[in-house]
């Protein structure tokens, strides 16, 4: 005994039990809740391979869930009402339901799986680390469509799991960036749902760790800006965000193969900075909006699409391209802000001011209008801060005001923003209604906008007061009388044959659509009041047989061509019209009309109601506006044509 007892002695201990961390101790005083029948797998679609998600891995799944009738109780599918965005977890890592931490791990890629479970498998756990959505059934059996889209080894960026790496191609090396690394890299990017946010391209992105600051100017990635170097002062109010006299000096190059310089102001411009003052065009559109956002002493690093840097930019070097994308080494040297108007006596102001304006018309020849108007609009603040002294020194402001909003009528007019132009000039006129100027500009807009009328009502206003500027105005008439002849020659092919009908013939108006869509109203309408129809005789131009009353019903033309429209038009609550004395839109369809008009250049309903055709018309451009098939000139020719 004693000898067996030595032997015994002789033996090593066993070995020490390997701690378990407190993850996996969760798990198993998790997987200890499961009772037999409480979590089950049903098979729908077989995955592909052999390996299953193991922990560590990034699983990437749609779920949709369903009570055990099949009622759909919340979904990631698009098809089931849900956001399209399938769920990430991390096993091991992310919190979730008992059921799916025992769950993922026993599919294949690309399986789709049904799991039943009781409630104390999935959100009504004793303990659960998950909080069910609102309304959830949490304490009913569900159904759990699972479908396994991928799974990966994930690398954790973040402990919160903000950020999770997946290596698709193993790099080389060992050292990995760190500030202040310059770093050059290819980036795309993309949501939950696969929608690509940032594209892949050619020209990489570069930044520095930990020093750069890089900023989408445009939003789709083609303008970026990346500080290399710090400047002074605080972001943004030490910026040069309004218009100043900038120094920097700047390298630029190309963005191809060699990255040939093209410019550099150090070696090209003797060493001199450039200067110029921003919000001239003086330097591309890409240059002076990054360049806007830098601080003093700040060194920026920006890449710029050719539409950008020199295609839109009258002076071109000649060693760049067309089409070129270029790149730009600027620092910020210094910026000194224009100075302000206090103390300055009116003459000084008003010399200020006329510098400014001689800065926009040059913009504005050069077709800048954008940038001309916001040198004008930008004097026209600073007067708001003027007060002349004396009647000579008022009468000398008006004149320089009223040019200014004159001139910013001009720039909208170029642009294309005809009703702003119009409002620009009724400032000029509600000061001086008798302003030949404002007169004039106010008529080319109304002309270009297609409102004949007022347009021949100013430019007839102008001979009336200024007998000098009758060749100017007798011009514009003649330019007018040629746009309406232009007009209504264009206008006369779509509207051909819509009309076969006199006045009198019918009671109900069917519409007639393009391309043989007819549609027709049926229902009852009612009399205009005395009111609606003296306005509408006031906005009319007077016609014989424009007191005619009809009170019989019977089916419009176009429904007896097609009888079904009743019905389309009945269940967008458009009432039938009725002709009684002068001719008026019945009060609901006007109503449908006015919220559909700005599809029709905002042009007002009741401009159509100035003929015993006035219900046939008006619903016919209602059914045009909604088909955006419409303009202001069609429909003053149409109203023409018919009274």
């Amino acid at each position: 005994m004693a000898h067996a007892d030595a032997d015994a002695g002789d033996l090593p201990p066993p070995p020490a039990k390997k701690k378990k961390s407190p993850t996996e101790e969760e798990a198993e005083k998790r997987r200890k809740k499961l009772t037999p029948g409480s979590l089950m797998k049903g098979l729908i679609r077989s995955g592909g391979g052999d390996a299953t998600p193991a922990e560590g891995d990034q699983v990437i799944v749609h779920c949709t869930t369903r009570t055990i009738d099949g009622i759909i109780v919340n979904s990631t599918r698009r098809e089931h009402g849900g956001k399209g965005v399938p769920l990430r977890f991390v096993l091991g890592k992310s919190k979730m339901i008992l059921g799916f931490a025992e769950g993922f791990p026993t599919m294949l890629m690309g399986e789709i799986a049904m799991f039943k479970m009781k409630p104390q498998i999935h959100y009504a756990e004793e303990d659960c680390p998950v909080t069910a959505p609102d309304g959830f059934p949490k304490d009913d059996e569900l159904q759990f469509e699972i479908e396994m889209l991928d799974f990966f080894k994930a690398k954790i960026v973040a402990e919160d799991l903000g950020v999770v790496k997946k290596i698709i191609d193993e790099g080389k090396g060992w050292e990995t960036p760190r500030e202040p690394y310059e770093v050059t890299a290819r980036i795309t990017a993309r949501t939950g749902d696969g929608k690509e946010l940032l594209p892949s391209k050619e020209e990489p992105y570069f930044f520095t760790i930990g020093k750069s600051e890089v900023r989408d100017m445009l939003g789709d990635g083609r303008l970026i800006k990346r500080r290399v170097v710090d400047g002074k002062g605080e972001f943004p109010m030490d910026c040069p965000l309004h218009d100043s006299l900038l120094r920097v000096h700047y390298k630029g190059m190309l963005l191809d193969e060699p990255k040939s310089i093209f410019y550099d102001t150090r070696v090209d411009n003797h060493g001199e900075p450039l200067e110029f003052c921003s919000g001239e065009g003086l330097v591309p559109e890409g240059f002076e909006m990054c360049v806007r956002l830098m601080l003093p002493g700040e060194k920026s690093i920006v890449t710029c699409p050719p539409d950008f840097a020199y295609d839109k930019f009258p002076r071109l070097p000649a060693n760049v391209p067309e089409g070129a994308h270029v790149q730009w080494e600027i620092e910020l040297l210094g910026f000194e802000m224009p100075k302000d108007w206090t103390g300055f006596t009116f003459q000084e102001i008003m010399d200020d001011a006329e510098k400014i304006k001689t800065t926009g018309n040059r913009l504005f020849k050069e077709g800048k209008f954008e940038l001309a108007k916001a040198k004008y609009e930008k004097v026209l603040r600073e007067y708001n801060h003027v007060h002349p002294q004396d009647d000579d020194e008022g009468k000398i402001f008006a004149n320089s005001r009223s040019s200014l909003h004159l001139n910013v009528a001009a720039c909208y007019q170029k642009m294309g923003e005809y009703r702003k132009s119009i409002d620009t000039c009724n400032k000029v006129l509600e000061a001086n209604p008798v302003h030949v100027k404002a007169l004039y500009r106010r008529g080319m807009s109304y002309m270009l906008l297609g409102d004949f009328d007022d347009a021949k009502k100013d430019f007839e206003k102008m001979i009336a007061v200024d007998k000098s500027s009758e060749p100017d105005a007798t011009a514009a008439l003649n330019k007018l009388k040629q746009t309406i002849q232009e007009t209504e020659k264009k206008a006369r092919k779509q509207f051909k044959g819509l009309f076969d009908k006199k006045p009198g013939e019918i009671s109900e108006v069917g519409v007639g659509e393009p391309e043989g869509n007819k549609t027709d109203t049926t229902g009852s309408g009612e009399a205009a009041s005395t009111a609606d129809r003296d306005t509408d005789a006031k906005e009319a131009i007077p016609r014989a047989d424009s007191g005619l009353a009809f009170e019989e019903e019977r089916p419009g033309l176009l429904a007896r061509i097609w009888p079904s429209a009743s019905r389309i038009f009945s269940s967008l609550g458009l009432n039938r019209f009725k002709v009684v004395g002068v001719s008026t839109v019945d009060v609901q369809v006007k109503a449908y009309a006015n919220a559909a008009w700005p599809a029709a250049a905002g042009i007002p309903v009741d401009l159509l109601v100035s003929s015993p055709y006035s219900a046939h018309i008006s619903l016919l451009v209602l059914v045009m506006a909604i088909s955006n098939n419409v303009t202001y000139q069609s429909l003053y020719y149409l109203r023409n044509l018919l009274i």
